[in-house]
């Protein structure tokens, strides 16, 4: 039996490892502009949806450019026609869930007064609990929700436990989830600070 040297194995597995890590470079480095066209899609889709929309994410690419404009540089704010004839501002929502990142887009009234529909998603809730913000039996709750009070304070639109909060009205509240507290807290505390009218560009 051919026995090798030390040298000879570590450098075998060296030159074996550089091959491998060239390689995945090379597909990742490949397959970035998919991924990245994936991305896209799916951030249209969000906000089309938001909107009213019900488009595939195959079609939501090549739709986005006829139903919405940019109003910042950043990509989180956009003007969208939505699917009643009205125009909205989407704005991109970030927040904090139980295990991990919630996000999503927010439809308000060109008057910064109603919000029109939303789209959330998750990273990693709880699949029949906190995964459920992202069902449309969840979502619809949302469409025509006020932001202000009737004595024209901004309040948001709070998602709060049936029966807790008495002094908000039911125009300006969604029931949150049976049994995923810590979500609802979340998706709660993120559509309160990204809904602000301060947030708004060109609000008026």
């Amino acid at each position: 039996m051919k026995k090798f040297s030390n040298t000879y194995i570590f450098l075998y597995i060296t030159a074996l490892v550089v091959v491998i890590a060239v390689t995945l470079t090379l597909v990742s480095t490949g397959l970035r502009p998919l991924r990245d066209r994936n991305r896209q899609a799916e951030k249209c889709q969000q906000i089309l949806r938001a909107a009213g929309h019900d488009i595939d994410r195959a079609k939501a690419l090549d739709a986005f450019p006829n139903l919405a404009e940019p109003m910042t540089d950043d990509g989180r704010q956009y003007r969208v026609s939505c699917a009643d004839g009205s125009i909205g501002i989407a704005l991109r929502l970030d927040g904090k869930g139980l295990w991990g990142p919630i996000w999503g887009y927010a439809v308000v009234s060109e008057d910064g007064q109603t919000l029109k529909g939303v789209s959330f998603d998750h990273k990693s809730e709880t699949p029949g609990l906190g995964a459920k913000i992202t069902e449309e039996a969840f979502l619809k709750a949302f469409k025509g929700k006020k932001l202000y009070d009737r004595n024209g304070n901004f309040v948001s639109v709070r998602v709060l436990k049936p029966g807790t909060a008495s002094g908000i009205a039911a125009e300006n509240r969604v029931d949150a989830i049976s049994g995923a507290t810590l979500t609802s807290k979340g998706l709660d505390e993120m559509i309160q600070s990204s809904l602000h009218p301060s947030q708004i560009t060109n609000h008026h």
